[in-house]
């Protein structure tokens, strides 16, 4: 075959699968109006026709822990409202993951930016606004950034490789009832309190005054994770993140 014929197939070949792929994309993120009849919780809705959505680029707190009702008692208020769902595929857990409009309000943002949640997992091409917006909650300590009285006192450094963290008390604070928890869903409660340094280790093991162990296996990702310590009352105590 000549060299420039083949080079024009080759070409045709390309933009027809540039074509298709553009065309794909574009499907998978079409608006579609819906009606929200239930809220699961702050990051889960349940359509009319049966679909639960999983919000994309966000976590709220778990039901038991405070502020867990903030973004849920948000979604709630549009019930019976005309809602716009962008569908994005399905999760592990069969929900489709999917961006949420009303009146050209994008949902996902207002929850991280008013507190009701962080921002996680987010899709590369929303990462600047989405941290932008969580950015603007911590500055105004909105929802689950209100501070604790003991910001400021508490330390912690995380060792992602060996899996625990050094965390350090300069204010006398009781830790007994505290609660330190992951990017995801992971958490963990202390029992007791502790000497003003002690470490968490995320393995098993037998506590003392100075060694705490969480009962995973694997807690802090190596390709970045953040670390919320909160008080008794829920409020932040510590915060860090890392990529």
């Amino acid at each position: 075959m000549d060299k420039i014929p083949a080079l024009l197939l080759a070409l045709l070949i390309t933009s027809v699968i540039a074509g298709n792929y553009i065309f794909f994309t574009t499907a998978q993120i079409e608006r579609e109006k819906v009606e929200i009849v239930r809220v699961l919780d702050g990051d889960t809705v349940e359509l009319s026709d049966g679909r639960r959505i999983r919000l994309v680029n966000i976590n709220t707190p778990e039901k038991k822990f405070p502020y867990s009702n903030l973004a849920k008692d948000y979604l709630s208020g549009f019930i019976g409202k005309e809602v716009y769902l962008e569908s994005l595929g399905p999760d592990k857990y069969y929900r489709t993951l999917g961006r949420l409009f009303y009146d050209e309000e994008y949902l996902n943002r207002v929850i991280i930016e008013e507190g009701m949640a962080h921002k996680y997992l987010v899709i590369d091409s929303e990462e600047n606004d989405f941290a932008e917006a969580e950015k603007i909650a911590i500055e105004k300590e909105a929802g689950i950034w209100d501070k604790s009285q003991y910001y400021g006192c508490i330390g912690a450094e995380i060792n992602k490789y060996e899996e625990y963290v050094s965390i350090t008390d300069s204010c006398g604070a009781n830790f007994n009832g505290w609660n330190v928890k992951d990017e995801s869903t992971k958490s963990y409660t202390f029992k007791k309190d502790f000497d003003e340094a002690f470490v968490l280790y995320s393995s098993k093991g037998t506590d003392t005054s100075t060694e705490v162990y969480w009962g995973k296996d694997k807690v802090w990702n190596d390709a970045g994770d953040s670390i919320f310590i909160r008080d008794k009352s829920g409020m932040l105590a510590y915060y860090y993140s890392y990529d």
